[in-house]
């Protein structure tokens, strides 16, 4: 018994993300509300509030959803693929047009007024620091890139990569040029191939 009722929250929390990912994205995260919400995925207000404390707490499990699922589709640049896009591949959805890039903006900017989103992106960026550095040393490892001499800055260099990608994409409006300036830059860092 205990076993379907664990199913049954995780399913609910995997609904309730989905709900609040649409949500943000179609009204941003400030306008966004705890109601509004709660009418995407059918149920009251106090439901949500039973998984979520917070619009903050649904953030972040959005932000742990998004990198595992990042994480899950670069496992297969372990074994064979273009290492500099695969990675690239990991903003597809920017680049195409389907996620607008203004919503991490507006999260970093309401990260400036609210400690508690501030908090939420540096466990965020802490993590996706945590994970490439991770991913950099199998990639290693598997020989798919040269030996990295400082593995943690490297991390950290591109996943600066990757949000400067979005600002390039925000500014100039060229998916296309952003995306191979960022696999260009991939190549060069990682020294898998021509830049």
């Amino acid at each position: 018994m205990p076993k379907v009722v664990g199913e049954y929250k995780a399913r609910a929390r995997e609904r309730i993300a989905d709900a609040a990912q649409a949500v943000f994205r179609a009204r941003g995260f400030r306008a966004a509300t705890m109601e509004d919400i709660a009418r995407e995925v059918g149920v009251s207000k106090g439901a949500i509030y039973l998984y979520f404390r917070t619009k903050t707490d649904l953030l972040s499990a959005i932000q742990e959803r998004s990198r595992d699922q990042v994480l899950a589709a670069w496992s297969r640049l372990l074994e064979s693929g273009d290492v500099a896009e695969g990675i690239a591949d990991s903003l597809e959805e920017v680049f195409s047009g389907k996620v607008d890039p203004g919503i991490w903006l507006e999260l970093v900017a309401e990260a400036a007024a609210h400690p508690d989103v501030r908090a939420a992106l540096r466990v965020d960026e802490r993590e996706d620091v945590r994970a490439m550095r991770s991913f950099l040393r199998r990639l290693e490892e598997r020989g798919r890139i040269r030996p990295l001499r400082d593995r943690d800055t490297v991390a950290e260099i591109i996943l600066a990569l990757l949000h400067g990608s979005v600002l390039d994409l925000m500014l100039h409006g060229r998916a296309a040029s952003a995306r191979r300036s960022l696999v260009r830059s991939l190549r060069y860092l990682l020294g898998t191939g021509r830049p």
